[in-house]
């Protein structure tokens, strides 16, 4: 449990600081921005407790909004990412599974795991651009801005599974 919470310290940190430093600085086409501060989401474990998930996510938001400016905008979504994670992770996890393991390749499969990454990614993105936009105030652009960020996240957390999965 120590190991497991030690490396969730250490992405959430390294998640930060990426998104803020590296990640928010692009707009590919002024449209496109990559949104991988929910990888941390993502990779939670499993069976913990529903109140701890709410509480890291709020904090991830917190961090996100703290130093990108953003008041509060990412701390809601992430809240709310944080509660759909329960039905993402009851539609994609394996029924054989029974302990408290952190979603990956290795314990989802490859498949499963991109499929539920990519519809807590894709839900997510969602939320964040249509609130940030006003809703549907222009919808072609926020389909556009919702497929361009969707695929630039999509793809850098696929690498970040590939580079974790290595060990």
């Amino acid at each position: 449990m120590t190991k497991v919470f030690l490396q969730q310290t250490v992405m959430f940190i390294l998640l930060v600081l990426l998104q803020v430093s590296l990640f928010n600085q692009i707009n590919l086409f002024g449209i496109a921005t990559p949104v991988v501060y929910i990888y941390f989401l993502i990779k939670l474990p499993v069976r913990l407790n529903r109140n701890v998930v709410l509480l890291l996510a709020a904090l991830m938001g917190l961090a996100i909004d703290t130093f990108g400016y953003t008041l509060g905008l990412n701390m809601l979504i992430m809240v709310i990412s944080g509660f759909m994670r329960y039905w993402l992770l009851y539609l994609f996890t394996p029924r054989d599974i029974t302990d408290n393991v952190v979603p990956s390749f290795s314990t989802f499969g490859r498949n499963i795991f991109l499929r539920y990454a990519g519809t807590a990614t894709l839900l997510h993105i969602i939320l964040l651009n249509a609130i940030e936009t006003g809703a549907f105030a222009v919808p072609h652009l926020l389909a556009l801005r919702i497929a361009g960020s969707f695929a630039l996240s999509y793809m850098i957390i696929y690498g970040f599974e590939i580079l974790c999965s290595e060990k």
